[in-house]
């Protein structure tokens, strides 16, 4: 009954979208052909607020299955290949094969431009109209807050792919008027956002103080999520005096004019901020009636946990089961794993596969693997639904005679299935959402940030423990979950980057997590690895091999600003490389 409350108003507001939103605009956007107007729909308070629920509906647009033709961004980075929709024409495929143009007319390609910016036009014009909506002084105030989130988070979206992008502060602009704006720096952008997330957060109330009706809706949690994000991007190598452009009015646009370690300490310390409220902790569940590591499993499949602090709100679906399942369960394969992302798992015991004392076994690859590996990856001999809820395993091996199987030119199959997110049941929806911030990400982000301030302090082991001992790795004689004790500065780098991959595999970082890093152009510069399994009597015998080619240019570091928005706006300036 608590669920369906909480699902209410934004169900509501749903209704009322589809009555009065068209596919292309929405509520008020100028090619709109409706009854209603900016008087007529700041008159009503449904409409008011179903304006507002309007900007929630693209938040995820990105994080959606479906983005780059249902490839995501999995398969633009080394977690995955582009299955199903794999040709040159489908957008994941552009990317991975090195082919963006500034030139492109790529829904995907022009949406992360439009998109955001046509819903930072809709705050505007929420911002210049709540005035005289027929609502109480309280309501307004909460709901302006919610709107200079989403605004900001918008923002974030543009300038993790483009850099400094125009501010527009709350000009409404006609589309009569002149649209001649420079790009702001990515300084200013960077201030402009965090300055937006503090106002914001002054006005909302915390996880645990909102309305249970309004769960989904923007609270000081998400507002303290996404400056911990956007301050870890800015003290990042690509950003903070190592962008691309080396001199020129470019260089500004598109990070810092020199680096800052300081940056590293405001980044810390927003992740510690977060962590010191109590509000959030990570969904641990390792307890003798369920399988090790299963919290990690099971929070991808709960609407409400304590480690969301901003989420897309979704309606009851199996949109994971349909894209992500093999054939032989009715799938559609919209991507398989890839070797690369598999090898990142380590052991139970926390060691990588490489590592003197992991107990890796070439012979039995998939034993004794750390937890979330079962939880992420569906790969040869793992069970899965087959009819009604019984299990049956799952075979990939070159001759096993399934539609699983890798054979020929292996073009699409890497050998492995996504099994993050999916429900393990045949039947029925799932109420679950996509959590766009979640407490792991904050954990990881302070350990990042504190490691390059500070090195690898009792604080950063601390916080990496937290995360393995809820994966359900062992803790170890020394308690460290495999984490090696006494770390150099870059040995325990390169952990927390390994780290990120496989805690928040799938959700829309790996891309930009190597891109900020300045990493990409090496690790996505080359092929897609998958394996290629035979098998001799009762023993497997496993080849990796070269499934596709990737690439990942150096100035892939930022997108390019398509030449039809430079047409429109001719005071913007291009990116390095494009």
């Amino acid at each position: 009954m608590i669920m369906k409350k909480k699902i209410s108003i934004i169900a509501l507001f749903a209704v009322l979208l589809v009555t009065y939103s068209c596919k292309k605009g929405g509520l008020l956007d100028e090619s709109t052909l409706t009854t209603l107007n900016e008087e007529t729909t700041f008159a009503d308070s449904i409409n008011t607020q179903a304006f507002l629920t309007r900007i929630y509906q693209q938040v995820g647009f990105q994080y959606d299955i479906q983005y780059l033709d249902a490839g995501g961004h999995a398969g633009a980075a080394d977690e995955a290949v582009t299955g199903r929709y794999n040709g040159t024409q489908n957008s994941g495929v552009v990317i991975a094969f090195g082919l963006i143009s500034k030139s492109s007319t790529n829904t995907d390609f022009t949406g992360m431009w439009s998109v955001p910016y046509q819903n930072i036009r809709r705050v505007n014009v929420l911002l210049k109209n709540i005035g005289n909506a027929p609502l109480t002084a309280a309501t307004k105030k909460g709901m302006i807050a919610e709107a200079r989130f989403l605004r900001a988070w918008y923002y974030f979206l543009l300038i993790r792919a483009f850099g400094g992008v125009p501010l527009l502060g709350d000009k409404v602009y006609d589309i009569t008027e002149d649209f001649t704006l420079k790009r702001s720096t990515y300084q200013e952008c960077v201030n402009y956002i965090v300055a937006e997330c503090d106002a914001a957060k002054a006005d909302l109330p915390t996880s645990l103080t909102i309305l249970p009706q309004n769960y989904g809706r923007i609270t000081q949690g998400a507002c303290m999520g996404l400056k911990s994000r956007v301050l870890l991007y800015a003290a990042s190598p690509l950003f903070n005096g190592g962008q691309y452009a080396t001199s020129g009015e470019v260089h500004d646009l598109t990070g810092y004019a020199s680096y800052d370690k300081e940056r590293w300490k405001k980044a810390a310390d927003a992740a510690l901020d977060i962590m010191n409220t109590g509000n959030y902790s990570l969904y641990v569940d390792n307890g003798p009636t369920n399988r090790p590591g299963y919290g990690f499993y099971k929070v991808f499949q709960m609407r409400v946990n304590s480690e969301y602090l901003f989420a897309a709100m979704r309606g009851a679906q199996r949109e994971f089961e349909s894209f992500l399942l093999p054939q032989s369960r009715s799938g559609g394969y919209a991507f398989t794993v890839s070797q690369q992302m598999v090898d990142r798992f380590p052991m139970a015991n926390g060691k990588a596969i490489t590592e003197a004392g992991s107990g890796y076994d070439p012979a039995n690859p998939y034993v004794n693997r750390d937890p979330r590996f079962a939880n992420s990856v569906i790969y040869n001999g793992a069970p899965w639904i087959l009819s009604g809820n019984n299990n049956a395993p799952v075979y990939t091996y070159v001759g096993s005679g399934t539609t699983d199987a890798v054979s020929g030119p292996l073009a699409f199959n890497a050998g492995y299935f996504p099994r993050k997110y999916l429900l393990e049941n045949s039947t029925g929806n799932g109420e679950r959402c996509w959590g766009l911030i979640r407490y792991a990400e904050i954990l990881l982000n302070y350990a990042e940030a504190l490691n390059e301030y500070s090195g690898p302090t009792a604080e950063v082991y601390d916080a990496l423990r937290k995360i393995r001992e809820r994966a359900g790795i062992a803790a170890g004689a020394d308690g460290n979950y495999g984490i090696k004790a006494n770390a150099t500065q870059d040995e325990m780098r390169l952990l927390i980057q390994t780290e990120r991959g496989v805690e928040l595999f799938m959700e829309e970082h790996r891309m930009w997590d190597a891109r900020r890093w300045k990493t990409a152009a090496v690790d996505f510069e080359k092929p897609i690895r998958g394996v290629k399994i035979t098998k001799t009597g009762n023993v497997y015998n496993y080849e990796y091999v070269d499934v596709r080619e990737h690439h990942f240019p150096a100035h892939y570091g930022l997108f390019p600003i398509l030449a039809s928005e430079i047409a429109k706006n001719t005071a913007l300036i291009q990116n390095a490389g494009w």
